[in-house]
């Protein structure tokens, strides 16, 4: 669906009346700050129409508003501020999830998480070459599990062609699966880097997620997916380091930390090179001597870290890392 003139023309008057100034701060900011939280209430007031179609064809209404303030920035620096709202009055229980709401924008009030994947490249933008002329083409990729090609070469009238990895623009994602307390029903949040913060997030958070149902299909059929517009956390992170801040912070911890990771280079769990902690195998509290022990440390990436210690708390143990790698290791 393409937005009719008015549509785009009350987008682009919605934001110079209500979010200009926060715009133009995004906009000096850009890239550090790329994204802008909208009242639902404000857009209800300004143009119900417009408000009530957010929800009935959200992903039309978000790109055209992404592409109206591109329109009002004076200087054209064509950033890619990403659109979130908040204030929705469409909330629905996780419960009531059904295909009646499949591409609806909804909220889906205080849903608990079970399990999070790390973050995954994926293509944004995908370059394609055409086998016939070598003609680039680039084409927006919009699907979860699909790659969509050009139809036709408007050079050549080829319809071969090939994926260019490396001249294609990617963003990352990042699963998490939530249900709710006292039921067997899951559901795949797909969060992507340029709308959500999340690197925050760990086993049994509550979260309050705005965003909207879409299918998936696989070799059984169609399943239930969350493309997530915006997620609030209804109770703190865990905070793997808050105990003893003031010792971890000493030059002989740090010298520990440092020496486990350049000795181990990977993480334990995941094999992943990137991003790693220096664990406690037993635990950092109630095992004071053993705290600067090289002995006592192996590397796990920050995911895997988080994972471990929202699943088994700040006392580790062999026991449970033994646990912990057999279940979510990259040889399960």
């Amino acid at each position: 669906m393409i937005l009719s003139n008015n549509y785009m023309k009350s987008l682009e008057d919605f934001f110079k009346e209500n979010y200009k100034t926060e715009i133009f701060e995004i906009l000096e900011a850009y890239p550090d700050k790329n994204s802008l939280i909208i009242d639902y209430d404000k857009l209800e007031i300004f143009n119900p129409d417009l408000a009530d179609l957010l929800i009935e064809r959200p992903d039309d209404i978000i790109s055209g508003a992404e592409s109206a303030i591109k329109n009002i920035d004076p200087l054209a620096r064509d950033a890619n501020i990403s659109i979130k709202f908040k204030n929705l009055t469409h909330i629905i229980t996780f419960e009531q999830l059904d295909s009646s709401y499949v591409g609806s924008l909804v909220v889906l009030d205080d849903v608990v998480i079970v399990d999070v994947d790390k973050p995954e490249p994926v293509i944004d933008v995908a370059t394609f070459e055409c086998k016939g002329c070598l003609c680039l083409h680039e084409v927006e990729q919009s699907s979860i599990n699909n790659l969509f090609e050009p139809s036709l070469c408007g050079e050549c009238g080829g319809r071969s062609f090939r994926l260019l990895q490396n001249e294609s623009k990617f963003k990352e994602r990042q699963v998490i699966t939530v249900g709710v307390e006292g039921t067997s029903k899951r559901l795949n949040l797909v969060l992507y880097k340029k709308d959500c913060s999340y690197d925050k997030y760990y086993v049994g958070n509550h979260l309050s997620v705005t965003g909207v149902l879409k299918t998936l299909k696989t070799n059984d059929g169609f399943k239930y997916y969350f493309d997530c517009n915006n997620v609030v956390q209804l109770t703190s992170d865990v905070n793997i380091q808050e105990l003893d801040s003031s010792d971890r912070n000493s030059p002989e911890y740090k010298i520990w930390q440092k020496t486990i990771v350049d000795n181990d280079q990977v993480c334990a769990c995941c094999g992943g090179h990137k991003h790693l902690h220096a664990h406690h195998i037993f635990g950092y509290k109630n095992n004071p001597s053993y705290r600067l022990n090289l002995e006592n440390g192996i590397a796990l990436c920050k995911w895997c870290h988080g994972k471990y210690h929202s699943y088994y708390g700040k006392d580790a143990n062999p026991k449970t890392l033994i646990e912990f790698i057999k279940r979510f290791g990259r040889c399960r």
